[in-house]
């Protein structure tokens, strides 16, 4: 079985449930969120930093960065009568006038992506077409980091021992970040080559459901 194939890197939080005798039950958790109208969606980072970062969250600490086309989504979309809902995730949101780490927990900043898959198999991937591109880049310039996407790359090359250390950079900067403009909210990016946040107005919206909520269980 081929797990979930996209034409962009993706990566996804899991977690250890134990050992099951249910063929049709996976043995780990992947993280979710929750969109307006209460439906699942998986959370699926573009970058590998961002997914390491939401480990360090509140309550996430049980979790590990995979990537997600090493994981079967088949359960996920049965669960949901043949639909798989995706939520990429580029950086994180600080809303105005608050710190970045809101209560020790990371806002991640993204578009939900609707699929009727039916079901996945070895054959099937995503396609996000140009418009996700276009949507992901239009991000980086906006926020001034043009060539993020090149960063993103050799991110995925690195050693753990050089991510885990860019995540330790990351993590301990992000405390004393706070939105620039008070009465906007920002979506932020770390550019792991400055070590500093960059930030951004954004008008995606930014809806974010109580992270208790996270935890349970066409592009907008």
């Amino acid at each position: 079985m081929s797990g979930l194939r996209a034409t962009l890197r993706l990566y996804g939080l899991v977690k250890n449930l134990g050992s099951t005798d249910d063929r049709h039950r996976q043995s780990v958790d992947i993280l979710c969120t929750l969109n307006r109208a209460g439906g699942k969606a998986i959370r699926a980072f573009v970058s590998r930093l961002d997914a390491e970062l939401m480990t360090r969250s509140r309550g996430l600490e049980e979790y590990r960065v995979i990537p997600l086309r090493t994981f079967d989504p088949n359960p996920f979309i049965r669960e949901h009568q043949g639909w798989l809902t995706l939520h990429v995730c580029c950086g994180f949101v600080a809303l105005a006038g608050q710190s970045l780490l809101k209560d020790g927990t990371l806002l991640p900043m993204g578009w939900y992506v609707y699929s009727d898959i039916g079901q996945w198999t070895a054959e099937r991937y995503i396609d996000f077409g140009p418009q996700m591109a276009s949507l992901l880049q239009t991000s980086y310039d906006r926020i001034g980091l043009r060539d993020y996407n090149t960063l993103l790359n050799d991110l995925d090359s690195v050693s753990d021992a050089d991510l885990k250390w860019q995540v330790a950079e990351a993590w301990q900067t992000l405390h004393n970040v706070s939105s620039p403009v008070s009465h906007d909210d920002c979506h932020a990016l770390f550019d792991p080559v400055d070590n500093r946040w960059y930030f951004a107005a954004t008008d995606i919206d930014i809806y974010q459901p109580h992270p208790e909520s996270q935890k349970q269980g066409a592009l907008t």
